[in-house]
């Protein structure tokens, strides 16, 4: 999962993951804007505000629909 994490914060790049927000499990599609060992703070989607999640409330990661991390 890190390995998704990490590569949508170094190429700017969209990522789909399953997170838990607000007590909610989702899926969406999210670019990582800054990233530490405790917390990763999202932009969800291409608009909206940052959102802070705790590491933990991410449940899993994959690639964007049609990114096959070939950058």
């Amino acid at each position: 999962m890190e390995r998704f994490l990490q590569y949508s914060l170094q190429h700017g790049r969209p990522i789909r993951g399953v997170l838990m927000i607000n007590g909610v499990l989702v899926q969406k599609t999210f670019t990582v804007l800054n990233y530490s060992c405790e917390c990763v703070s999202v932009l969800l989607g291409s608009k909206g505000t940052p959102l802070l999640l705790p590491l933990s409330d991410i449940l899993s990661c994959d690639y964007a629909r049609g990114d096959h991390g070939e950058t």
